[in-house]
């Protein structure tokens, strides 16, 4: 049984080092140790490949990775829309994860996808109206998705609660990451406000709910073997 938790406990450990690096020290390799957060938690996730469905959260994280590549590593502006394009599809796959592990919810789940995924595509279209883009666009139906995923998770908290902290974590994450490249982008944050000194902190939020996010939904792929 012990033999069980030293792949866990090693990944545990190297995304640990690697947040320390990304949130408290200055390197110029802050991009590539950033990614490679993300590279350790899609190969962590191949241990369990073929159980429970688990390989469309490899899938997921695969998504992920070609999505950071655009957003992290080649880090320019005018790529994010095919990072968020990616990210799409993290969510997607994540949501069909979903779908099969709670079969006897499949029908409410649908009905709470569809209806997340059109309110939120209005409403975000009509708070853009002309400046609307490629990026902002994919970011919503990522967006809506990626709620989608969190109200589902509750219909079946007691099974699905370990990646439903991940998807909070997620979500926590994006949220600032929205709210940095919103401002300037579509909207103007005023000077003493507090999205105005969030969004001009002098610290990493956006990867302290990242790391641990990804962490958690590599993880959730090992749970079977622990069992």
């Amino acid at each position: 049984m012990i033999k069980r938790f030293i792949p866990l406990l090693i990944f545990i450990l190297v995304e640990i080092v690697l947040s320390i690096f990304v949130l408290f020290i200055e390197t110029p390799i802050l991009n590539i140790l950033s990614y490679l957060v993300i590279v350790f938690a899609f190969i962590f996730s191949l241990f369990t490949l073929f159980k429970n469905y688990n390989y469309l959260i490899t899938i997921g994280l695969f998504f992920t990775l070609l999505a950071d590549l655009f957003l992290v590593v080649l880090g320019n502006e005018d790529l994010r829309a095919y990072g968020m394009f990616f990210f799409v599809f993290t969510q997607l796959s994540y949501g069909i994860y979903l779908i099969f592990n709670d079969r006897k919810h499949i029908v409410p789940s649908l009905i709470i996808r569809g209806a997340i995924n059109i309110l939120t595509i209005i409403i975000g279209l009509i708070v853009l109206k002309e400046k609307a883009d490629p990026l902002s666009i994919f970011s919503i139906i990522y967006f809506a998705n990626l709620i989608s995923n969190i109200v589902v998770c509750f219909l079946n908290i007691k099974k699905l609660y370990f990646f439903l902290i991940a998807l909070l974590l997620f979500l926590l994450c994006d949220l600032f990451v929205g709210f940095t490249t919103a401002n300037g982008m579509y909207f103007t944050y005023e000077d003493g406000t507090f999205l105005y000194y969030l969004v001009n902190a002098n610290f990493n939020f956006a990867w302290l709910f990242y790391i641990p996010s990804q962490t958690l939904i590599a993880i959730t792929t090992y749970k079977v073997v622990l069992k």
